[in-house]
């Protein structure tokens, strides 16, 4: 069972326009390194209870979820008649997406997750595990509740093996043999997601965002990621923690919301 906790109104089925402004301005995958000025990051926050903490996977797919929503919220979209609030969080995603989308993991447990439930962002919850993805801001500048919190410091075992995916829906392919910490593999998870997101037709990125945004994640050996040629995104990271730059870190297959599903695509 899985969750999602945003603001957005229930959605018609023709794609609106508040959907269709948040969506082409996700960046795409392989464009060009701008560099940057200021570093610029998003917060994705993991509920991390002491006493009962969840399992890896849900947890990597609900921030792999949060994300992607995140993105592509109601408030997300730069329109006239937007409130203040919806014009700060779009125009702090359209400067994130400007820079590198650098994204950082911090855990929270007790009253510290439920005040960062009043921060601009999404949560999301799968099978007890959540996450919630918060609205960018400068490396530094990020609000004193998110300051507070700690970054590393906690690992989760890898889960049992849980089974092959449905090939219909979206995967979000790991590669385990990079080793990253769960911070990292949240990150790069939440990557996955945006990109995902980015390269699928306007179209078929609503139909993704009607369904709830679902998708699954599987850390596997190297040896047993899809080839690169039936994936719709790669990550390749920028070595800033933990691996080396220019390592391959998840592959993504979209799916029944992808044109290459039914042609060998999914997985």
């Amino acid at each position: 069972m899985s969750s999602l906790c945003d603001d957005s109104a229930a959605a018609p089925s023709a794609v609106p326009a508040w959907f269709a402004d948040a969506h082409a301005a996700l960046p795409q995958p392989h464009e060009r390194d701008h560099g940057e000025d200021v570093p610029w990051s998003m917060p994705i926050v993991l509920h991390i209870p002491k006493p009962e903490r969840p399992a890896r996977t849900p947890l990597l797919e609900a921030a792999a979820r949060a994300v992607v929503a995140a993105c592509l919220d109601e408030r997300a979209a730069d329109l006239a008649g937007a409130t203040a609030s919806g014009t700060r969080y779009s125009r702090n995603l359209r400067s994130w997406y400007g820079e590198r989308i650098r994204k950082i993991a911090r855990r929270a447990r007790g009253t510290q997750w439920e005040r960062v439930q009043s921060l601009p962002g999404v949560t999301v919850t799968v099978d007890g595990a959540s996450a919630r993805a918060l609205v960018p801001a400068p490396v530094g500048e990020e609000d004193r509740l998110v300051a507070k919190l700690q970054i590393g410091g906690t690992e989760l075992p890898h889960d049992a093996v849980p089974g092959s995916p449905d090939e219909a829906t979206p995967v979000i392919w790991v590669d385990s043999d990079l080793a990253m910490t769960v911070g990292k593999a949240a990150a790069q998870v939440g990557h996955g997601s945006m990109l995902l997101a980015a390269v699928l037709g306007e179209e078929a990125a609503w139909r993704w965002a009607r369904d709830g945004f679902p998708l699954q994640v599987r850390e596997v050996p190297r040896a047993d990621l899809p080839d690169a040629p039936v994936a719709d995104v790669v990550v390749v990271d920028a070595g800033f923690t933990e691996i080396a730059p220019g390592s391959a870190t998840v592959m993504v297959t979209g799916g029944r919301y992808s044109g290459r599903f039914g042609a060998g695509a999914g997985a």
